[in-house]
């Protein structure tokens, strides 16, 4: 009975040490950090010559569930909703598309908070056709799969700038599929740091999430600034406590947790620095709802 009794205390003690390390602890920044100069941004928005955007319109496509605690460490393993979207930039012409959403693709489990919004999705679809220029912040499905979902995906290359990061790292888009046929003779966009895409948008590597991860830097025409994130952080929260994911759910998605927190360390300065640069992390349902009511986005693709 007592080496039974002391076998269970040896257990306890055991998945304690564990969860903290999995669960709890966040790293801290350290090491070269990330380089974020938003006057060397504005200034390489204002590069290159055209009508910049004077609209930012949102689509919600999809809503499922994580804890908090796989959000943030150290947090409740209470419900925290998180929410698929993707973004057109409305200029003159013809718009840009940041983010395509997850498709709603056969195999993939029921989202148990919202589901999945088909209208919304086609509309992004069509809104694809249409577009001048497509961009993904990364190559995880629940932002690339309405691309490379889309039926006149050969059609679209055109205005498809997917990166030479994001390109070469296929496993991180499944369940979705890179169609290599498609892209056998692609030309990816290759940059360093900062990138003009186009009048009022400039791209920002941030591997770390994963490794074609970027921010993408919109000026509206009034002078309104807007950073959108894409996963370089999940909600808001992660960025004011600079706090990473907890490890069990990095070690999931193969992200460098130093880059990352490096990351939440400036995106943290620049919103004490730059407050009027409204930061839109990915899935965070209470920022994008705050900025539509506000007026920096306007619900719905047109």
């Amino acid at each position: 009975m007592r080496v039974l009794f002391r076998l269970l205390v040896v257990l306890v003690v055991l998945s304690a040490l564990g969860y903290y390390p999995l669960v709890v602890h966040s790293p801290t920044p350290e090491g070269p950090p990330f380089v974020l100069d938003i006057e060397k941004i504005r200034q390489l928005s204002r590069s290159l010559p055209g009508p910049v955007p004077y609209q930012i319109r949102v689509e919600q496509v999809a809503d499922w569930v994580f804890a908090e605690a796989m959000v943030m460490s150290g947090e409740p393993w209470r419900r925290s909703v998180m929410t698929g979207y993707a973004y057109q930039l409305v200029r003159p012409g013809n718009a840009i598309i940041v983010d395509t959403a997850m498709a709603n693709m056969e195999g993939l489990p029921e989202p148990i908070a919202g589901g999945f919004d088909e209208a919304a999705y086609q509309r992004v679809s069509e809104a694809m056709d249409k577009a001048g220029l497509i961009v993904i912040t990364h190559e995880h499905f629940d932002h690339i799969a309405g691309l490379l979902e889309h039926p006149n995906l050969s059609q679209l290359l055109p205005a498809v700038k997917l990166t030479k990061e994001q390109l070469s790292n296929p496993d991180a888009m499944k369940p979705a599929e890179l169609p290599a046929e498609v892209f056998d003779d692609y030309q990816p966009l290759v940059y360093d740091q900062l990138f003009a895409l186009a009048p009022g948008v400039v791209l920002i590597k941030s591997p770390g999430h994963s490794l074609g991860s970027q921010m993408v830097y919109v000026r509206l025409y009034d002078g309104r600034e807007v950073l959108l994130l894409g996963d370089v952080a999940w909600k808001n929260m992660n960025i004011e406590a600079v706090r990473e994911r907890p490890l069990f759910m990095t070690a999931l998605i193969k992200e460098n947790r130093q880059q990352v927190i490096n990351q939440f360390q400036a995106l943290h300065d620049l919103a004490k620095q730059a407050p009027e640069v409204k930061q839109i992390p990915g899935h965070d349902a209470d920022v994008v709802n705050g900025l539509i009511e506000a007026g920096f986005l306007t619900p719905g693709f047109k």
